[in-house]
Formats: structure tokens, sequence, C-alpha cells
């Protein structure tokens, strides 16, 4: 079902499954997870699925736990504009929300792309998130730090509003500085973080992943998937890591 959260710039619309499945853990975990699948690929046109609910649904049917995607400020939909620091202030309002409505210690969290450094900055720093998943992430946010309006053109792009003065956008290269995901992955401490990309990803290279983890993400449990591209919502093997890594920490 569709549901509304309130964030700091208003309204952010979500798209919440509560499993009937019942599926016996012997953990002590949330079995609560928040999905962020980041910008659109593409400007939506009437009908477009940004909450991906045909995904959330089978997750959580197959798994048995509460899934919640969200739609961050600027999306379609969602009140505010889009900048960084805005979106982790959705996320945190999202945990915020999920933890209290379903009177759970913690949650874990996912994102995609820039929505993935997004998650794991708030997992770092969240006591109420227990672990994170970041899918196709962004490692490198210096060519958006030294020129922000770049970003602000991709999210417009695809029809995510962002603000109409230039020294708003221009505010947003401290953000990125503040979202390194170096001091984030320094920061997760003992927390659990999945990391899942796709060998033949263009926007951030295997190479380039291997060396971050190398130096920053000793911790995280890495998973490569051979003729994966950056897209990996719809690859069957990422929804099938993401299960199984759900399951064992559970």
């Amino acid at each position: 079902m569709e549901i509304e959260i309130e964030g700091n710039q208003g309204t952010i619309l979500g798209y919440l499954s509560r499993s009937t499945t019942k599926v016996k853990h012997s953990g002590q975990g949330s079995q609560v997870l928040i999905l962020n699948f980041g910008l659109p690929i593409a400007k939506p046109v009437p009908g477009t699925d940004l909450f991906h609910k045909e995904l959330v649904e089978r997750i959580s049917n197959q798994s048995g736990w509460t899934v919640l995607s969200v739609l961050c400020s600027g999306i379609d939909g969602s009140s505010g504009w889009f900048s960084p620091m805005a979106w982790c202030d959705d996320m945190n309002s999202a945990v915020r929300y999920l933890v209290a409505d379903n009177q759970a210690r913690s949650v874990l969290i996912a994102g995609c792309d820039l929505a993935a450094v997004v998650c794991l900055y708030v997992a770092s720093r969240s006591e109420l998130v227990r672990g994170v998943a970041t899918i196709a992430p962004i490692v490198d946010l210096s060519p958006y730090i030294s020129h922000p309006q770049s970003l602000a053109r991709k999210a417009q792009a695809v029809g995510v509003k962002v603000p109409n003065k230039a020294t708003e956008i221009e505010a947003w290269a401290k953000n990125l500085k503040e979202l390194n995901p170096a001091r984030s992955a320094q920061l997760i401490a003992s927390k659990q973080w999945l990391v899942i990309h796709g060998r033949d990803d263009e926007v951030v290279t295997d190479a380039e992943l291997k060396e971050f983890l190398a130096v920053f993400g000793v911790s995280a449990e890495a998973h490569t998937l051979t003729a994966g591209d950056h897209q990996l919502d719809s690859d069957p093997r990422m929804m099938a890591i993401l299960l199984g890594w759900m399951e064992r920490i559970n």
C-alpha cells in the first residue's frame, strides 16, 4: 500500500508491503527493510512505477519481512527539492517511522547508485539502523563536489525537482563532502554492510570499487555480478543476494 511519511521538507511517499508469509527466524533482528532506488533512470511518464512495487512485494513475501520503498524529496509525488543531505534526512524520517510503526528495535536499509552513499551515511550514524546494503554504489563524489551543477542537471533530466537558486545548488558541494563514503565506511564499525556491484558497470568500474573496498571496506560483504551493469534493480541475482544477506543477519 502507498503511505505518506512526514519529512523535513513535507510529505515523503512510500510503498509498504507487510508480508503475510510466516517465516521463522532464529535471530533477533528487525525484520524491517527500507529501499531507496535513487534517481529514476529516465523522466517518468504516467504509470511509471518508481516504487518498484513488484520487487518490493517479492522481497517481502519471500523473506517474511516488512519492506518499504521510499521516494525521497524532489521525486515525483514527494514534497520538497532534491539535495544530498535532504535525502539523508528523508531516510532518517523513514527509519523513525518504521521503527515506531513496527515497534522494531532497528531496521536494515538499502540504496542504489547515489542513494547507496546516502544509505551508507545514514547507517553509519544512526543507532536505529543495524545494517546497510549498497547496490552499485558511487564511491567517488569528487566530480559532483567540483561541479554540483552537473548533479543538478542529472536530476532535472529525469524529472527530479532541484532548487531554483544557483547558490543553493553550489552549497551541495559541502553536503557532498560530508557524504564522503570513505568516512562513512570508517564509521560503520561492526554493523552489517553488503555491497553488490556489476563487473561491467561503466559508472563505477570494477577496479575502482575493488580499490575502494580494499582500503575502506574490508568489513563489507562484497559480491560482483558477472556481466552486471550499473542498473541492478531488475537483476534476479541481486535480489537473491539481498535475500540471503537478510536471512543470515536477522
